[in-house]
Parts: structure tokens; sequence; C-alpha cells
């Protein structure tokens, strides 16, 4: 029987460079991003989403930040190899909890999932 409670739907937005596989790609250098929604106990596959970088030579401007994080509104959370703090801290105005997830996906979107599930005990 599965415990995974049915309310409990939410987005992951996952920086990936192989299609979905991994979470290989530093969140201001990752042009796609691919988007799972747990519903009804179990992770569904939503969409890619391409953005452009916002990282450009190492640097990157406020406003490229807030359109990428934007593309994002419908996600609560974001994960990617790496996310500096500028990043973090615009996500995190947005509601949107970001999180430095590097490896299988799985692993990643279950370790969210977890996360989730401990932020919802006292709701």
């Amino acid at each position: 029987m599965d415990n995974k409670k049915e309310y409990n739907a939410f987005r992951v937005a996952a920086a990936s460079t192989d299609g979905g596989y991994t979470v290989d790609t530093h969140f201001g250098r990752a042009s796609e991003f691919y988007i799972y929604q747990f519903f009804e106990g179990e992770w569904v596959y939503v969409e890619k989403r391409t953005v452009p970088p916002v990282c450009q030579n190492g640097s990157h401007s406020r406003e490229s930040m807030e359109k990428t994080v934007e593309c994002f509104s419908d996600c609560q959370y974001v994960t990617a190899s790496r996310i500096g703090a500028g990043a973090n801290a615009l996500l995190a105005e947005k509601g949107i909890v970001a999180m430095a997830l590097p490896g299988e996906l799985l692993d990643a979107l279950d370790k969210i999932y977890k996360y989730n599930e401990i932020q919802n005990l006292f709701k």
C-alpha cells in the first residue's frame, strides 16, 4: 500500500543535458529543464522547457535571472547540479525551493519528495 498522499501534488524543474535522466547542469548555465509533477503517488513527466542560459562568461544580469525564474512560476522546486546564491535568493523570493542535487534524476526526485513530506508534517 502506497502511503503517498494525493493532496500532495507539486512540480519540480530539473536542469539536465541528457534528456532528464540526470541532474547535471549548473542553474545559470542550463538551457533545458525537465518538468516533473508528483501527483497521486507517482512522478509524471510534464514537459521540457528551454530557456536562454543566464550565465554569460561568469556573470549575469538580475533581469535575465528574473525572466528565467519566471519560467518556473508553476514549480515548487528547482534542482540543478549547482545553484548560486543569487539564483537561490531570487527563487526563494518567488516561493520556489532551490536544491543542488547532482546525480540521477530519480534520486533527486526522491529526495525532494521526502523533503516535501517533512515540510508538510504539521500542516
